[in-house]
C-alpha cells in the first residue's frame, strides 16, 4: 500500500488534543525579557516627541526603544512580479517603506511607536502608560477613492500620491462585446475588509548565542526564510547569522504570511541588550494592529448574447491597502488574473488600483484577490441572468469550459511571466457534480421543514492558479538509527504537513511512513526557503520532498551495491533496504546507517543527506464549484446557511482527509467573510470592531455539514501530479451565499452588491425588491 492517497489520521492531531502542542508562548523561560508595544491612537499624525524617561525609570524595566535606537529600519516589500508581467500588465508599485517603529509620523490607530523590555509583561504594560507622545493630527484618509485625488493628504511623504499600485490587462474586442451585447448590466461590487484572526495571535522570541555570536529567532509565522531575509536587510547582518525557525503555529490564513516590524524590532531588541525576549500579541492588539485583508471596490460591466454567452467583460477595481502592504503586487495581480474565471470570455478589459489610507496594514488574507474577482464576475453573471430570464446554473453552462476547451490558453501572462493555459480537466462536468450535492428534492425538504424562512439557492464558480514559485526547497535525511528526517521551506500553520511530507517521502524512499518525521520552518534545517501561502505547499515543498529522497534512494543503492559487491541494478528496492534479485541477500536502511557511522565500512562517505530544490515551469490551475442553502428570517434579516456542497477539481490527493478539512475550513472563513466579519473604522480614523463583539466570527451553528466531491484532473507541472487546494472552500462562498439570498428574497435586478451581508443589508434589499419588480416589469 502507498502512503500517498491514504486518508492517515494526522500526526499533529495527538499531541495538540492531548495540549502538548508547543506553540511561542510555551518557549520563554525564566530570565526571558518580555515586550510591549506603544501604539498609536491616531490614525494620522506627526510625531513631534516620544518622552520615555519616565518609563524607563519603572522598576523592572530593562529598556524602553523608539525608532531612533533601532537605527529607523524598515520593513522591506516581499514580492515583486516577473518583469515580462509587468509590461504587458502595465503593472507599477511603490514601496511604502513601512518603519518597524514609527519615525516622525504615524499613519494608523496601533502602528507600534515604542518597545518596551520588562522582566514581566504586566510590568511592561505598566510601563506604556507613562510614555508621553507629543502628537500633531493630520486629516485621516480613510476612503481610498477620495485619497487618490489630488487634494488627498499624502501619507508617505517620499512618494508623490497615496497610489500604491496600478495594474491594466486587456484582450479582445470589448467595444465591439459590448455593441453586439443582447444584455449588459454594470454595477458596482464591494467586498468589506475582514481577515485571519486565527485562534494564536502573533509572537516572536529572539535569543542571542554568545557562544557563537549568532541571534536566534522563533516566531509565529508562515514565511520564517522571509522574516530572516527582512531582518538581515533592516540590519545589515549577513544571513548565516540569524537562525528564524518556527515551533507549533495556531492558525495563519496570510495573516501570518507576512513580515512585522515587532519581528524585526524584538530581534533588535535581543541583540542590543544581550538577553531573552519575548512577545506575545494579545487579542486586542491583533485586531487593530495585524495585517486585514479584502477591502475592494469594483465596478463591473458585463455583455451577454441573448442565450447568456459572455461578450465582452470590463472591472475597474481599487484595493484599500491601509498604511501598506508587502503584498500589494500579489494581490492587485492575483485580482486582475482571476477575473477571466473559468469561462470562455473573448473579449476582457480590467484596469485595477490600490490606494494608501490610514487603516491598518494589509496582507494576503486566504485567496489574496481571487474570492473579490470571483465575487464580481459571479454576481454579475448572476444580474445577466436575471435579465435573460435564466437560471443561475443554466448561463453558467452556457459559459464555462469543456473537457474539448481543456487545456485553454488565456491570452495574458500569468506574474510569473508565463503565458496562461488552464490545465483542468471539465469545467462544466464540476458544476454539474457540484449541484448533485444538493439536490432539488433536499431544497423543497428544507422549505417544508422551515417555513419560518425565506429559503433560497445559490451557485458560484471559480478558478484558482496554485503552487506559485518560484521555489521550494526540501531535504531528506537517513538518521543514525535508520529512519529518515525530511525538512522543507514550508512551515505549517495547521496544514498538516508533518503527516502529508512523510507520506511525500515514504513513498520516494519505498518504506513505511512510520520510518519518516517531517517539519518544517526552519531556516537552519533547510537554508533557503519561501514558505506556506497560495496553496503552494503539496505542490512545491511536496516536489522538493520527493525529489530530494529519490536521490537518497538512489545514492543509498548504489552504496549498498559496494557494500555487497554488485552492480546497483541488480538491487530491488523493499521497504526495509534493498534486496539483490533473486536471492535472499538484503541491505537494510539500518545497515546502511551503521555502515555510514564510524568504523563502518562506509565512515568515509558523506552522509545520505539530500536537498532538492523545485521550481515549477509555471503555476497550475485549480477550478470549483460551490453551491449554497440559505434560509432568510424575513423579520430579522439573518441568514443561516443551511446546506453546502463544494466540488472542485485537484490532481492526486496526497492525504484525502486533510483535503476535506482543508476545503471545509476554507467554507468556514468563507462564510464568515460573507455575512459576519468586518473590520470597521469611525468617521475619524478610530477602528470600531476592536473586541469579538464587534468583529463578528462564525460558530457551529453558523456553519453547517459540508458536502465535498473530489474530481480528478492531471497535471504535469510537478512530479506529484498535485494541484493546491487551500483555497479552494473560501473563494467562491461569498457570491454563492449571495445569489442564495437573491433567491430567498426574490431579488431583481443584481442583488446583494457588498459584504457582509448583514442583517441590516438584508433587510433593505427585501424593502427594495417590490420597487426593482415594478423597475422591471415598466
Amino acid at each position: 500500500m502507498t502512503a500517498v492517497g491514504t486518508p492517515l489520521p494526522r500526526r499533529e492531531d495527538a499531541r495538540m488534543l492531548a495540549g502538548r502542542g508547543v506553540f511561542l508562548a510555551d518557549l520563554a523561560g525564566p530570565g526571558t525579557l518580555h515586550a510591549a508595544f506603544l501604539r498609536s491612537t491616531r490614525p494620522h499624525a506627526l510625531i513631534h516627541g516620544v518622552e520615555t524617561a519616565a518609563a524607563a525609570e519603572l522598576p523592572g524595566v530593562t529598556a524602553v526603544l523608539t525608532a531612533a535606537d533601532l537605527g529607523a529600519a524598515t520593513v522591506p516589500l516581499l514580492t515583486r512580479p516577473d518583469e515580462r508581467f509587468v509590461e504587458a500588465a502595465a503593472f507599477a508599485m511603490r514601496d511604502p517603506r513601512l518603519p518597524c517603529l514609527a519615525t516622525g509620523r504615524v499613519r494608523y490607530v496601533g502602528e507600534p511607536i515604542a518597545l518596551v523590555l520588562a522582566e514581566s509583561r504586566h510590568v511592561a504594560e505598566d510601563a506604556l502608560e507613562l510614555i508621553e507622545v507629543a502628537y500633531t493630527d493630520l486629516e485621516p484618509v480613510l476612503d481610498p477613492a477620495l485619497a487618490l485625488g489630488d487634494d488627498a493628504p499624502v501619507l508617505h511623504p517620499h512618494l508623490e500620491d497615496n497610489l500604491a499600485a496600478r495594474i491594466a490587462c486587456a484582450f479582445g474586442d470589448v467595444a465591439a462585446g459590448h455593441a453586439a451585447a443582447a444584455v449588459t448590466v454594470e454595477e458596482t461590487y464591494r467586498m468589506g475588509r475582514h481577515g485571519g484572526v486565527p485562534l494564536e495571535c502573533r509572537g516572536v522570541m529572539a535569543r542571542p548565542d554568545r557562544r557563537t555570536g549568532r541571534l536566534e529567532v522563533w516566531t509565529s509565522s508562515q514565511i520564517p526564510h522571509q522574516v530572516r531575509t527582512a531582518i538581515c536587510a533592516a540590519t545589515g547582518w549577513p544571513e548565516d547569522r540569524v537562525r528564524v525557525a518556527v515551533p507549533d503555529v495556531g492558525g495563519g490564513f496570510g495573516t501570518k504570511a507576512n513580515v512585522y516590524g515587532e519581528e524585526i524590532a524584538v530581534a533588535i531588541a535581543a541583540e542590543r541588550t544581550g538577553r531573552e525576549v519575548v512577545w506575545v500579541e494579545d487579542r486586542a492588539e491583533h485586531l487593530v494592529a495585524a495585517a486585514h485583508g479584502r477591502d475592494q471596490v469594483h465596478r463591473a460591466r458585463l455583455s451577454v448574447d441573448a442565450e447568456g454567452r459572455i461578450l465582452a467583460w470590463e472591472d475597474e477595481f481599487l484595493v484599500d491597502v491601509g498604511a501598506g502592504s508587502l503584498w500589494v503586487a500579489g494581490i492587485v495581480a492575483n485580482t486582475a488574473i482571476h477575473l477571466a474565471g473559468p469561462y470562455r470570455i473573448p473579449a476582457f478589459h480590467v484596469r485595477g488600483r490600490a490606494a494608501f489610507t490610514n487603516k491598518t496594514l494589509v496582507a494576503q488574507y486566504r485567496g489574496a484577490g481571487r474570492p473579490e474577482a470571483c465575487f464580481a464576475l459571479e454576481r454579475s453573471l448572476d444580474h445577466a441572468a436575471r435579465r435573460l430570464g435564466l437560471s443561475p446554473a443554466k448561463i453558467r453552462r452556457r459559459n464555462l469550459l469543456t473537457g474539448d476547451d481543456l487545456p485553454y490558453p488565456v491570452p495574458l501572462p500569468y506574474r510569473d511571466g508565463v503565458p496562461i493555459s488552464y490545465d483542468g480537466a471539465d469545467f462544466a462536468a464540476c458544476l454539474e457534480d457540484c449541484l448533485r450535492l444538493v439536490p432539488e428534492a433536499e431544497v423543497r425538504r428544507l422549505r417544508a421543514e422551515h417555513p419560518e424562512l425565506a429559503i433560497g439557492v445559490g451557485v458560484a464558480c471559480y478558478v484558482e492558479a496554485t503552487g506559485r514559485g518560484p521555489y521550494e526547497s526540501g531535504r531528506v535525511g537517513l538518521t543514525t538509527s535508520g529512519d529518515f528526517a525530511v525538512a522543507t521551506g514550508a512551515a505549517a500553520a495547521g496544514q498538516g504537513h508533518e503527516t502529508t511530507l512523510a507520506q511525500v517521502a515514504a513513498d520516494a524512499l519505498g518504506v513505511d511512513v512510520c520510518r519518516v518525521r517531517a517539519c518544517g520552518g526552519d531556516t537552519d534545517a533547510v537554508p533557503y526557503g519561501v514558505g506556506t501561502f497560495a496553496s503552494r505547499s503539496a505542490v512545491l515543498a511536496g516536489s522538493a520532498v520527493h525529489e530530494a529522497a529519490g536521490r537518497l534512494r538512489a545514492r543509498a543503492r548504489a552504496l549498498a551495491a559496494r557494500l555487497l559487491d554488485v552492480p546497483a541494478e541488480k538491487l530491488e528496492t523493499e521497504p526495509d533496504g534493498f534486496v539483490l534479485a533473486g536471492t535472499g541477500t538484503r541491505v537494510s536502511w539500518r545497515d546502511l546507517a551503521a555502515e555510514l557511522a564510524p568504523g563502518g565500512r562506509l565512515e568515509l562517505e558523506p552522509a545520505l543527506d539530500e536537498p532538492a530544490l523545485f521550481r515549477p515551469p509555471t503555476v497550475t490551475w485549480t477550478m470549483g464549484a460551490h453551491v449554497a442553502v440559505a434560509g432568510v428570517d424575513p423579520e430579522t434579516g439573518l441568514v443561516r446557511v443551511l446546506r453546502y456542497g463544494v466540488a472542485h477539481e485537484g490532481g492526486v490527493e496526497i492525504n484525502p482527509m486533510i483535503v476535506d478539512g482543508q476545503i471545509k475550513g476554507g467554507v468556514a472563513q468563507g462564510i464568515g467573510g460573507a455575512l459576519l466579519e468586518e473590520y470597521t473604522y469611525s468617521d475619524t480614523g478610530q477602528p470600531t470592531s476592536g473586541t469579538f463583539a464587534d468583529y463578528l466570527l462564525p460558530g457551529t451553528c453558523e456553519v453547517p455539514a459540508v458536502a465535498v466531491r473530489h474530481r480528478h484532473a492531471d497535471t504535469d507541472r510537478n512530479p506529484l501530479n498535485v494541484r493546491g487546494v487551500g483555497e479552494s472552500g473560501t473563494i467562491a462562498a461569498y457570491p454563492a451565499l449571495a445569489q442564495a439570498v437573491d433567491d430567498a428574497l426574490g431579488a431583481g435586478g443584481p442583488g446583494v452588491t457588498a459584504t457582509p451581508i448583514t442583517p441590516s443589508r438584508v433587510l433593505a434589499l427585501a424593502e427594495d425588491v417590490p420597487a426593482r419588480d415594478a423597475e422591471a416589469a415598466a
